[in-house]
């Protein structure tokens, strides 16, 4: 929509050269969210690269709500 919005000469190239960065910013943070909550319950092949942060995440959980 912006896009036109640009062609049209409704809206500024510069305002678009700024939202692009942005969305696919946004893309990449839920990839990431997706792959590490998969990735803890399948655990890709026996190992996936997550566990040195599921490790720390979990020290910090026990450390909170201990046993």
């Amino acid at each position: 929509m912006l896009y036109i919005a640009v062609l049209a000469r409704r809206a500024s190239p510069r305002l678009l050269a700024y939202t692009i960065p942005v969305l696919m910013f946004c893309g990449l943070a839920w990839e990431l969210v997706v792959d590490f909550r998969f990735g803890i319950i399948r655990g890709w092949e026996g190992y996936h690269f997550w566990i040195p942060v599921v490790e720390y995440i979990w020290y910090i959980q026990y450390t909170i709500f201990p046993l």
